[in-house]
């Protein structure tokens, strides 16, 4: 278990899992919470700037949740405190295999409670070809060793 004091500015962690995108959840999700044609119909997909069907931006960040969750040792996480600078560079289309960069960009313990620390990551979401597709920098409160 990963505590607010393993953590170490500047530490870069490459998730091992991939996440491929396929056509049945790229619909899936994208009819349920961002009906956009582009997300869930191949024709008018294929006619998009985009020429394929793509993912929606909250399909996207659910992906770098999922990601998150396998990194090989878990984290004494107390909570999110927020998600800023969220940045969608390139479309995650259809069959694109994406992976996660998480880097450790900055700690801050607790002046007030000292059994908790504040941790800043910038998660960098990348397809097969070392694209970036998203990045955005999380903000979460992780429990210190007693």
């Amino acid at each position: 278990m990963r505590h607010f004091d393993d953590f170490i500015v500047g530490e870069r962690h490459d998730i091992p899992a991939r996440y491929e995108m396929s056509e049945s959840e790229i619909v899936s999700f994208a009819t349920k919470w961002d009906p956009q044609p582009f997300h869930i119909n191949k024709d008018a997909a294929a006619k998009s700037i985009y020429g394929t069907l793509t993912a929606c931006g909250t399909h996207i960040q659910a992906v770098v949740l999922f990601l998150a969750a396998r990194l090989p040792e878990e984290t004494n996480v107390l909570g999110a405190l927020g998600y800023d600078e969220v940045r969608f560079h390139k479309a995650a289309k259809l069959h694109d295999t994406l992976r996660l960069v998480i880097e450790c960009i900055e700690t801050k313990p607790s002046a007030s409670k000292p059994d908790r620390g504040v941790v800043k990551n910038r998660h960098i979401l990348m397809n097969q070809d070392d694209e970036v597709i998203f990045t955005q920098t999380t903000t979460l409160l992780i429990k210190r060793k007693s």
